[in-house]
């Protein structure tokens, strides 16, 4: 049986939603029904989406989402999204509403739909506050978020709180990969030079990492400048290929500064990952960004 997943995503920052969209042909278990966009200029992400899809031989509809956080914090945005795609402007997208596709793809077929969830949660959250049905219909999401450590205020959480606060109380079955867990899965420049040789889309893989870490060096005083961690791919590969990892059920809190605090409940619909085969993840990882050669 294959899986039906929706892809919610902020693509065209973070390299790493580019890597996740591009592992999908790969995934041969995997239906992917639609790329919902999130956060900020969602009609630019959503034509970033489209070209790659394009390029790969996706035909997967493609929806912008919202693009205002509830909470009102300011938007992210590096400058350089778009950058480096071809014709941009001359490429259309549904016109439905990410929001609205979520409600009917999870009310089509109940308890089949899968939520990857790689982006601030607000289209998720909007969702379950326009429809309460779809709460119940969503079979699982697997989000990428939280920091379970150190305390800090990981980015698409904290991005916006109320939206996240909405989901982790939603009672959807949910997987969280969090980022002290996705920080231990890096690919770095030569990862990239493989994989640009390989892949439909690795030119320009490669070209968005170099942009994306370019850029970051500029915020994160400690970041190499020719590598950054897989944190979205992580997160997918939780929910398609479990065995690989370890996970906790908690009870997830989360605060009006963005920290998040799980307690251990074997009750809780929430698993938490707290640790995984970084080696054999890293290798999955990197077969899926070159599988083309071979299928």
């Amino acid at each position: 049986m294959r899986h039906r997943i929706i892809i919610d995503t902020d693509i065209g920052t973070d390299v790493d939603d580019l890597w996740t969209v591009g592992m999908i042909p790969g995934l041969l278990d995997v239906q992917l029904e639609a790329i919902t966009l999130v956060y900020g200029d969602t009609e630019a992400r959503a034509r970033l989406a489209v070209h790659a899809c394009a390029v790969m031989g996706l035909d997967v509809p493609i929806h912008r989402g919202c693009q205002e956080t509830l909470s009102g914090k300011k938007i992210l945005w590096a400058g350089y999204e778009g950058e480096g795609f071809a014709d941009l402007d001359t490429i259309s997208c549904s016109a439905m509403h990410s929001v609205d596709a979520l409600i009917y793809q999870a009310t089509l077929l109940p308890k089949t739909l899968n939520v990857v969830a790689i982006g601030p949660l607000t289209n998720i959250a909007t969702a379950i506050q326009r429809d309460p049905s779809f709460a119940i219909n969503v079979r699982h999401i697997s989000v990428m978020g939280g920091e379970f450590a150190a305390g800090w205020p990981e980015h698409n959480f904290s991005s916006d709180v109320i939206a996240t606060g909405i989901v982790l109380k939603s009672g959807i079955p949910m997987t969280i990969m969090p980022l002290n867990q996705t920080l231990r899965l890096v690919l770095d420049r030569s990862d990239i030079t493989a994989i640009a040789e390989s892949h439909p889309i690795g030119p320009l893989m490669a070209d968005q990492a170099e942009k994306f870490w370019r850029w970051l060096t500029q915020i994160v005083p400690s970041a190499t400048g020719s590598s950054s961690a897989a944190h979205d791919p992580a997160a997918l590969l939780a929910f398609v290929e479990p065995t690989l990892f370890e996970f906790k059920p908690m009870h997830v809190v989360i605060s009006d500064e963005g920290q998040v605090r799980g307690v251990p409940n074997g009750s809780s619909p929430i698993n938490v990952v707290t640790d995984f085969d970084v080696p054999a993840v890293r290798t999955r990882l990197l077969n899926l960004l070159g599988v083309f050669s071979t299928i």
